[in-house]
């Protein structure tokens, strides 16, 4: 991956980075984290660094949506 500061390029986000981008607060994203076993699984390289797949919460995000609309 090459490093780059753009959010919007980036594969994995950090919680903060997916506020940013789509406006989840780190409160509900961890509960969906802990909760919800269709909830992409994080990588976490350290203790203190959690990092989310944005292809795969998006996805998670669309089929959230589309379940609530029925």
């Amino acid at each position: 991956m090459i490093q780059t500061n753009n959010i919007h390029l980036k594969e994995y986000l950090r919680p903060l980075e997916i506020y940013e981008v789509f406006g989840v607060d780190k409160t509900t994203l961890y509960r969906w984290m802990n909760e919800d076993d269709n909830f992409p699984k994080p990588l976490r390289p350290s203790k203190k660094i959690t990092l989310i797949n944005k292809r795969a919460f998006e996805e998670y995000l669309y089929k959230r949506s589309a379940n609530n609309e029925n």
